[in-house]
Protein backbone atom coordinates (compact mmCIF):
# COMPACT_ATOMS: atom_id res chain seq x y z
CA UNK A 1 0.00 0.00 0.00
CA UNK A 2 1.63 3.95 -1.00
CA UNK A 3 2.06 6.23 1.46
CA UNK A 4 -1.08 8.11 -0.25
CA UNK A 5 -3.25 5.02 0.44
CA UNK A 6 -2.19 4.33 3.81
CA UNK A 7 -2.79 8.52 4.78
CA UNK A 8 -6.38 8.03 3.51
CA UNK A 9 -7.23 4.51 4.65
CA UNK A 10 -5.87 6.77 8.12
CA UNK A 11 -8.36 9.37 7.96
CA UNK A 12 -11.13 6.86 7.84
CA UNK A 13 -9.72 5.20 11.08
CA UNK A 14 -9.06 8.37 12.93
CA UNK A 15 -12.61 9.73 12.01
CA UNK A 16 -14.22 6.18 12.58
CA UNK A 17 -12.41 6.21 16.38
CA UNK A 18 -13.10 9.46 17.37
CA UNK A 19 -17.33 8.36 16.34
CA UNK A 20 -16.39 5.16 18.30
CA UNK A 21 -15.36 7.62 21.06
CA UNK A 22 -18.43 9.69 20.65
CA UNK A 23 -21.17 7.39 20.57
CA UNK A 24 -19.04 4.37 23.36
CA UNK A 25 -19.08 1.61 20.68
CA UNK A 26 -16.27 -0.16 19.51
CA UNK A 27 -13.74 1.08 16.92
CA UNK A 28 -14.30 -1.36 14.52
CA UNK A 29 -17.77 -0.93 14.13
CA UNK A 30 -17.77 2.73 14.46
CA UNK A 31 -15.34 2.64 11.24
CA UNK A 32 -17.69 0.17 9.41
CA UNK A 33 -20.17 2.60 9.90
CA UNK A 34 -18.38 5.13 8.46
CA UNK A 35 -17.30 3.24 5.44
CA UNK A 36 -21.00 1.58 4.89
CA UNK A 37 -21.56 5.64 4.83
CA UNK A 38 -19.01 6.33 2.44
CA UNK A 39 -20.32 3.52 -0.08
CA UNK A 40 -23.79 4.85 0.48
CA UNK A 41 -22.99 8.23 -0.69
CA UNK A 42 -20.75 7.34 -2.89
CA UNK A 43 -21.42 4.10 -4.60
CA UNK A 44 -19.79 1.08 -3.62
CA UNK A 45 -16.90 0.97 -6.82
CA UNK A 46 -15.34 3.97 -5.54
CA UNK A 47 -12.19 2.85 -3.49
CA UNK A 48 -11.77 4.43 -0.38
CA UNK A 49 -8.20 5.79 -0.77
CA UNK A 50 -9.89 7.67 -3.77
CA UNK A 51 -12.51 9.67 -1.58
CA UNK A 52 -11.65 13.13 -1.31
CA UNK A 53 -12.64 15.71 1.57
CA UNK A 54 -15.91 16.82 0.05
CA UNK A 55 -17.42 13.10 -0.55
CA UNK A 56 -16.07 12.57 3.28
CA UNK A 57 -17.95 15.96 4.19
CA UNK A 58 -21.04 14.45 2.34
CA UNK A 59 -20.80 11.66 3.65
CA UNK A 60 -21.07 12.62 7.43
CA UNK A 61 -24.29 14.92 6.19
CA UNK A 62 -26.36 12.92 4.44
CA UNK A 63 -24.77 9.03 4.31
CA UNK A 64 -23.79 8.73 8.16
CA UNK A 65 -26.61 11.00 9.68
CA UNK A 66 -28.63 8.85 7.74
CA UNK A 67 -27.55 5.42 9.25
CA UNK A 68 -27.46 7.22 12.52
CA UNK A 69 -30.66 8.09 13.02
CA UNK A 70 -31.76 4.60 11.68
CA UNK A 71 -29.87 2.65 14.37
CA UNK A 72 -31.77 5.40 16.95
CA UNK A 73 -28.51 7.16 18.04
CA UNK A 74 -29.14 10.48 20.02
CA UNK A 75 -28.39 13.95 19.74
CA UNK A 76 -27.56 12.89 16.03
CA UNK A 77 -27.62 17.04 14.72
CA UNK A 78 -24.83 17.46 17.58
CA UNK A 79 -22.84 14.24 16.61
CA UNK A 80 -22.66 15.48 13.03
CA UNK A 81 -21.67 18.95 14.10
CA UNK A 82 -18.60 17.44 16.24
CA UNK A 83 -17.57 15.01 13.24
CA UNK A 84 -18.05 17.70 10.56
CA UNK A 85 -15.60 19.86 13.16
CA UNK A 86 -12.92 16.85 13.53
CA UNK A 87 -13.36 16.39 9.76
CA UNK A 88 -12.63 20.35 9.39
CA UNK A 89 -9.44 20.21 11.64
CA UNK A 90 -7.56 17.53 9.73
CA UNK A 91 -8.55 18.56 6.45
CA UNK A 92 -4.85 19.21 6.07
CA UNK A 93 -3.75 15.79 6.83
CA UNK A 94 -6.75 14.47 4.03
CA UNK A 95 -4.92 17.48 1.60
CA UNK A 96 -1.18 16.93 2.27
CA UNK A 97 -1.84 13.01 1.33
CA UNK A 98 -3.20 13.86 -2.07
CA UNK A 99 0.86 15.65 -2.39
Amino acid sequence: MSLLEQNKMDIITYLGDFLASLVNISPPAARGLLKLAIKDEIGPFKPFVQVNFNELKATIQNALKNRMDKLGFQNIEGLISLMLNELRDNQSFITMAKV
